[in-house]
Parts: C-alpha cells; structure tokens; sequence
C-alpha cells in the first residue's frame, strides 16, 4: 500500500472527526434550518385547527339535513 492509498482511506475518518468538533449551533445554515422548521410546524398547526374546524362545520351541515 503506497503512501496516497493510507491518506485516502484515513480521509473520512479525518473529516467524521473534523465534523464532530464543529459546533453546528453557530452556523448560519443551521439557523435558517431552525427557522425553516418552525415555519412547518406552524403551518402544519394552523393547518391541522382549519381542518378540524371545516370538519366539524361538514358534520354540523350533515346533522341538519337528517
């Protein structure tokens, strides 16, 4: 095994301990994940209350029918 085939195959075990070190939190990227994420859980909140609500006027208009 020549000298460049050890460098390669210890690469990414360099780059796995390189990432680890690397406070994430900071990270610009990271932030905007952060807010991309809390953006969807809103919306999948007011969502989740529109139908509920839309369900339950369906199930009202249904009970006057009868």
């Amino acid at each position: 095994m020549t000298g460049s085939e050890a460098r390669a195959i210890g690469e990414p075990r360099r780059q796995g301990r390189d990432m680890a070190a690397r406070q994430a939190e900071g990270d610009p990227v990271v932030q905007r994940w952060h807010v991309a994420k809390r953006i969807v859980w809103m919306l999948s909140l007011a969502g989740a209350f529109l139908f509920y609500y839309l369900i339950d006027k369906l199930q009202e208009a249904l009970s006057i029918l009868r």
